[in-house]
This record gives structure tokens, sequence and C-alpha cells, in this order.
């Protein structure tokens, strides 16, 4: 049986590049000796299902995209209970995931790492509700909301600065929620929450703002935010920076139920996308996955 790769791109990313690069992708492996399948489909379901149509038949998956497009794969892997090699061709707006794990960010040399292979590493995965993979982050509260305020032309214009500018305008104008917090071992807790970060790794973008957990989830919590906050708040935002901070609740864990204490609907973002509301179910997968990867790190 000849080894067959499969490439799956969304052909948005990259600003419609990800459609090049996927063929680029398809006969470099060729030159290798290793045959291809392209996938794409417009719309989420869809391509979950074809995923998980076509994994029987691959040795490996190749992703092109930014952490939105490896959450959908990653979501069609837990569902086929599929376990399977992942090459990742960064071309998001943001990668945070391949910033976690040093991936060459320009096409061509991740192209080449997944050719040739030096080495592999064993990843973990957050899940969410037994279905929903969890690649890089799982937010909720005020600046999870912030997010769905801010353009794409903002984005790309101002960069971080169009979210702080608008993080600014909602201090002091929205208040924290009691979010309840359901550990196995550790019991209940009831915390104020003004935004939850929810990370499968110690950093996000390269940002390492929490000492190391193997295998469990990090939780971050900014209890709450006014105008004594506003320095600490304005170096998080720009640096991502949240340890020594007094306004920080940080927790770790393989698995958690976190619920509205109030019964307020409150909407989760995951890996940059709008997502499930509360209550939702967390369990963290250790070394779910084999990616290829220029050298094993931490």
């Amino acid at each position: 049986m000849a080894t067959t790769y499969g490439i799956f791109y969304n052909g948005q990313a990259g600003n419609g590049q990800a459609a090049t690069v996927a063929h680029q992708t398809a006969q470099a492996l060729s030159n290798h000796g290793i045959e291809s399948q392209l996938l794409t489909t417009p719309g989420i379901p869809r391509a979950i299902a074809l995923i998980k149509q076509t994994l029987p038949q691959l040795s490996a998956l190749i992703v092109i995209g930014g952490d939105g497009t490896l959450n959908v794969a990653m979501t069609a892997l837990i569902q086929a209970e599929a376990h399977i090699r992942i090459g990742v061709i960064p071309m998001g707006t943001v990668n945070n995931f391949a910033t976690r794990y040093q991936l060459p960010t320009d096409p061509q040399a991740a192209i080449e790492l997944i050719c040739t292979q030096p080495a592999t590493q064993a990843v973990g995965m957050l899940v969410c509700n037994q279905r929903r993979a969890v690649v890089s982050s799982l937010t909720f509260g005020n600046l999870a909301d912030i997010s769905n305020e801010v353009r794409q032309s903002e984005k790309q214009r101002f960069g971080k600065l169009s979210y702080l500018y608008r993080a600014i305008r909602h201090i002091g104008h929205n208040k924290s929620l009691p979010i309840r917090y359901q550990f196995k071992h550790e019991g209940s807790h009831t915390l104020k929450t003004w935004f939850c970060l929810i990370t499968t790794t110690k950093s996000v973008g390269g940002h390492v703002y929490s000492a190391s957990a193997p295998g469990k989830m990090h939780i971050s919590l900014l209890n709450n935010i006014g105008w004594r906050q506003v320095i600490p708040y304005i170096w998080f935002a720009l640096t991502g920076n949240l340890q020594n901070s007094k306004a920080i609740t940080q927790l770790t864990a393989n698995s958690a139920r976190i619920t509205s204490a109030t019964g307020q609907a409150v909407t989760t973002r995951i890996d940059g996308d709008p997502a499930v509301k509360l209550p939702i179910e967390l369990t963290y997968l250790t070394d779910r996955f084999e990616l290829i990867v220029p050298t094993v790190i931490e």
C-alpha cells in the first residue's frame, strides 16, 4: 500500500494563497515518493466529515492554515478516535500553536520540514464536551466579547493595538461574572471572572505566562478590571504576560466543568472562533497526537 498524506487546507487562509501552497506541498511530497490527497470543502461540518471519511486511507495529515483550521482537523481526529502524524503549514492571521512548537512560518520551509521529518513530538490536546478540540486556547468573558468587535481590517492595520483600544473602552462598564469551576480532586470554586483564558500550554503566541504543568490545562482568570488595574492590564494586552499580577488567578487541571453560577448566557471562543456556551466540560488528553517538528522542545 502506497504512503498517502492528506492535505487539508482553508481556501481563505494566507489571503487565499493556501490552495497554491497545497498544490506545492503535493508536488514536493511526490518528489519524495509520497502520494497525497487534497482535502478542502466549504463549511466546518462538511470539512470534519470529509477528514473523518478519508483518515483510514492516510499515513499522515498535513494542515494548511491558522489555529482555526487546525482546530477543524483535530476535531475530526477526536470524533474519529484516530491517531495519525500531523504536519502544519501555518498560514493564519494568528498562529499560536505553530509559534509554541517553533514551526517554520515560511511555507516552503514548512513543506521541507514535513517532507524530511527530522523529528516528531507527542503533543497533548484539550477536548471540550468530548467532541470539540481545543488546539491552543479557549476563552470567555469580556475580552472574548471584545474580540468579536474588532474587524479584520483593524487587526491588519493596527495589530494588537486594535484590541487594546477597544478593551480600554470597556474598563468600568462590564462587570465580572460569578463562574463556577469544578475540579475532580479539588472540589468546586465560584470565582469572579472578568475574563478567562484556558490554554493547552504555558505560552500563547510565544509569550510564556505560566509555570510549566505537563499534562494539564492552564487556567488564568482576570478577576476584575477597573482603573487601578489599567497599567498591568495594558502590560498583559501588549505582552501576554500574566505572571506576578494580583488581579490574576492561575490554576492548572487535567479536567474541569465550568458553569455560569447565575445561569447568564456566556459564549466561549475556541482557537479564536465563536464556540459553545457554558456549561462546558474540559478534559486534557496527554500525548494525543504526533506532530512533525524541527526539534523536540519542552
